[in-house]
């Protein structure tokens, strides 16, 4: 038995019946263990989620290693578009709860990330050196600002228990940041 066992096994449960209906107990038998074995591999059910969302942006920071052959802007965005295809996969229901989790105690779920905040300001300088960007403001504001468009996408695509093109307003509102040449 390991903690991605585990994990995997509570994910599969919390999509098919709900986070809140999904106990303890209900894991460990569809693992075949007891709770000191869980709680042994996971301290919680919330850390699971929140543990879910870690490995979310792991898949962003692969997205942002290296160059993009097609340029900066396009690898920005295949870096959202990404980030947003994990998260439509683990669904608003479960997205929502990690949000509501870190509400009562910051988890540091939706802090940047040193890597990937510097690999992206790296890639937005990129764009502004070769004119494809036309925002001429610090690399890093810039970043800021489309993580943060990011993140109300993701909150309205939550409370809309996702009936929302969040991908076409990322693009576009990537677009009007970056002042991106037509």
């Amino acid at each position: 038995m390991d903690r991605t066992t585990i994990e995997n096994a509570a994910l599969e449960l919390f999509h098919k019946r709900g986070f809140d209906a999904v106990k303890v107990q209900d894991i460990c038998a569809a693992c075949g263990i007891t709770k000191p074995t869980f709680y042994h591999y996971v301290p919680s059910k919330d850390d699971i989620l929140l543990r879910c969302y870690d490995d979310i942006v792991e898949i962003v920071e692969a997205h942002v290693a290296g160059t993009d052959p097609e340029g900066p802007v396009v690898q920005l965005l295949g870096a959202y578009l990404a980030l947003i295809d994990e998260c439509e996969r683990i669904g608003a229901d479960l997205l929502s709860r990690i949000a509501c989790s870190n509400l009562q105690e910051n988890r540091g779920s939706y802090d940047t990330r040193p890597a990937i905040t510097e690999r992206m300001e790296a890639i937005i300088a990129t764009g502004q050196c070769t004119g494809v960007i036309r925002n001429e403001a610090d690399p890093h504001q810039i970043y800021l600002s489309t993580a943060y468009l990011y993140e109300g996408l993701q909150f309205m695509w939550c409370l809309r228990r996702g009936d929302f093109d969040w991908r076409t307003q990322m693009c576009e509102g990537l677009q009007a940041i970056l002042q991106v040449k037509a």
